[in-house]
Order: C-alpha cells, then sequence, then structure tokens
C-alpha cells in the first residue's frame, strides 16, 4: 500500500509517498544514551544500578503543533526515580531531536515522587498535559497515583493547572483520584490499593464531553481501565469501568490470565472505537513460551460511554500482532495511513538490543475489529524529497 501525502516544497506536482512494506527494514526512533558505566556500550544497563538507557520511551505520547512540526513526550525512567517528562521534536518521524525536560516533580506536592505517562491534547490555542504523579517509589503498597495536569501555550513552557481536585493533598495540578465505588482506592493502604495513572484523553462527539480512560484496581485486585466524565477539562466524575479489560475467569483469551491492564490508547475506525491495553502480567509474553500472544490487547466498542457495571458494549477482541511491546500509540497520518509507534519492551520482539526504543509500524484495518502491522517505508516515491507532516493528525 502506498499512501501519497503533501511534501515541504510548493510545487504543486512535488510529492513523496510513505508505504506499509513488510520487506523495508524496521523503523526505530531512538532518544538519547550514555555510557553511565563507562564500558563503551551504551545499550547495556543493569537497571537501577547502572541504566545507560536514560531516556528509554515507554509511556509515552505523540503531538503536533501548528507548523507540522512534531513532538514526543515521556517519562524517563532516571535511574528508577521517573523525576521528570522529556521532550523531543521530529520532523520526518526519521530521527528525533532533543529538546530538555518539559515538567519535573514537585517536592512536597502530590506528585512529589515522578511523574508517568504524559498524554496532550490541544483545546482551542492551549495544549492539555495530563499525566500520573506519585507520592512515593513503585513499589512500595502505600503509594497513592493520581492524575494531573499541566498547560502550555506552545508545547515548550508548561505550567501546572492552578488548581487540586484531590482531598488531603497539597500542590497545584491535581485534577483526579481514582476513588470510586468500583475500584480498591478507599481500602485499607499497604496492598498498592491507590493506583490511578496513564491517562488517556479524548472528546466524545456524540456527548459533547471529554473522556478520561486511566488504569486503577478493581476490589477484586486486579488492574482495569476505568472512565471519568468532563466537560471542562479540568472537573472529572467517574462514569464507570471496563471488564473487557480485566481479568475474567469466564472471558476469552488473555481475558482470562493476567489482569493488569494499564496504557490506554483509543482510536476511532468507521465509527468503531478501539481501546489497546497492555497487560504485562500476561504470563504467555515471556522468554519461555514459544510463539507467544502479546501484552497489548484490545477491546472495542461503538460508543464511548461506561457504567459501574462493567459496561458491556466494550468487547474483549484480543491482542496486536506483535509481541513484546507495550505503551502503544497511534498517529493518524491521514484517513487512509495510521503509524502505530510501540515501545519495544522484552525478548520476544525480536528487537531486545533496541529496548526501549520505538518501532513504528503501519496499521492496515481487516475488518471483523481485526487490524495487521507492517513496516514502515519512507520516501517510496521521490527519494529526493521530504515527507512533510503538515496533513498529519494525531489520534486524540
Amino acid at each position: 500500500m502506498s499512501i501519497t501525502i503533501g511534501c515541504d516544497d510548493t510545487r504543486t506536482d512535488s510529492v513523496a509517498t510513505i508505504c506499509c512494506d513488510e520487506n523495508a527494514p524496521p523503523v526505530f526512533l531512538m532518544s538519547k544514551t550514555d555510557d553511565d558505566d563507562g564500558d563503551g556500550n551504551i545499550l547495556d544497563e543493569d537497571f537501577p544500578t547502572i541504566n545507560d538507557e536514560d531516556d528509554d520511551i515507554a509511556d509515552h505520547t505523540w503531538i503536533k503543533d501548528g507548523s507540522g512540526l512534531y513532538h514526543l513526550f515521556f517519562h524517563t525512567e532516571d535511574h528508577g526515580g521517573g523525576t521528570r517528562i522529556e521532550h523531543y521534536t521530529t520532523a520526518d518521524l526519521q530521527d528525533l531531536d532533543y529538546v530538555g525536560p518539559a515538567l519535573y516533580n514537585n517536592p512536597g506536592g502530590w506528585d512529589s515522587h515522578a511523574l508517568w505517562a504524559p498524554h496532550i491534547i490541544r483545546s482551542g490555542s492551549t495544549y492539555y498535559m495530563f499525566y500520573t504523579g506519585i507520592d512515593g517509589p513503585g513499589d512500595d503498597p502505600n503509594t497513592s497515583q493520581r492524575i494531573g495536569l499541566a498547560t502550555s501555550p506552545d508545547l515548550m513552557n508548561w505550567t501546572r493547572y492552578p488548581a487540586n481536585n484531590c482531598p488531603g493533598t497539597s500542590g497545584d495540578g491535581c485534577i483526579y483520584e481514582c476513588d470510586e465505588s468500583w475500584t480498591s482506592w478507599s481500602e485499607p493502604s499497604g496492598s498498592y490499593n491507590q493506583q490511578c495513572r496513564d491517562p488517556f484523553v479524548i472528546m466524545d462527539p456524540s456527548n459533547q464531553r471529554w473522556v478520561l480512560f486511566a488504569t486503577a484496581k478493581k476490589l477484586d485486585q486486579s488492574g482495569v481501565i476505568t472512565i471519568a466524565y468532563s466537560t471542562d477539562l479540568t472537573n472529572w466524575k467517574g462514569a464507570g469501568f471496563i471488564d473487557a479489560t480485566s481479568r475474567l475467569p469466564e472471558g476469552i483469551g488473555g481475558q482470562t490470565t493476567g489482569g493488569q491492564a494499564e496504557n490506554a490508547h483509543v482510536i476511532s475506525h468507521e465509527g468503531t472505537y478501539y481501546l489497546l491495553f497492555t497487560d504485562w502480567h500476561d504470563p504467555e509474553d515471556s522468554v519461555s513460551t514459544i510463539d507467544p500472544r502479546t501484552i497489548t490487547q484490545y477491546a472495542t466498542s461503538s460508543t464511548l460511554t461506561a457504567n459501574p457495571s462493567g459496561s458491556a458494549d466494550w468487547i474483549y477482541r484480543g491482542y496486536i500482532p506483535d509481541p513484546g511491546v507495550n505503551a502503544i500509540e497511534i498517529l493518524r497520518i491521514n484517513d487512509n495511513l495510521q503509524i502505530m509507534s510501540q515501545s519495544i519492551s522484552n525478548e520476544r520482539s525480536g528487537y531486545w538490543s533496541l529496548r526501549r526504543q520505538l518501532r513504528l509500524k503501519c496499521v492496515t484495518w481487516d475488518g471483523d475489529f481485526t487490524f495487521s502491522t507492517s513496516n514502515v517505508k519512507f520516501h517510496c516515491g521521490d527519494t529526493r524529497r521530504t515527507v512533510s507532516p503538515l496533513s498529519a493528525e494525531t489520534s486524540e
């Protein structure tokens, strides 16, 4: 499949193409690295003591500015701390340029320890960054996770939203905590009960409201995607959860195993919403399984609604075609082409030495709520010209 899009030069007969070609070499995007242990190899690590891949790309988000430049934001592992959200740009989806930290943790505030999993949308002339803030280490069962908000006029300068909607906490920007009747938030602390992370926000045009997808913990202690609504992006009310993302003994495929749904990403296609999520508790995506399933799975629905009884409109569909990857994002280049960025997470990806780099894949919709992926090939037409992102859109 060959998709023609605009190019940077003004001649009307000037075009370049992006092709979906399984025979093309895989395309990777790599962040900056350094050689912490001084052994000359920037891709080895003994995490968290030695972490040469200081800017490993895991939970990430893409947004395109008015000039057509793509911006990539993600939280850095930072030797296990995750104290900042990093910012990169690319004009052609082929090389990343480092901009610098976009947002740091706020000592003494509700997000004092670390910042995770940003997601950015634009409404009007303002960019909204939703992120996870935590007040202690991720491996501490008493740590609380909450959803925060920072805003920017230009994607370069970020300020926490000047409000706090999270009772008992201090500091700006806290807009939602997953304290709902279907979550474990109000259960006794000490068992990782206060989980509320990985925000994804999308507009629901049918109901003229914003929809927040986040990771929470059900009363049965399994992970689940929960949903909240807002009309102003700052005040959120819980709506329900999606049983299709949780561990269900009577379910199919990955519903019967695993049980840690996170990293929600939603894209619409021909009237159907596809909710992609990661379940890294799935026992088959491991080095001991031949031809494993993948930890990234998905559910579909004709609406963006949810309810406290499990949201039956959302149907579990199974796995994406690619094992060994997580933290999926899809960019809608135009009506005919979507590109999926996948964070390389384990050996089953086939590219383990490139851990936590992003691999770009074309998405082909196959019907019956399935899709396939193939490699991306740039400059399929006139290789003297560069691909312009001016006509591209993010999937938000």
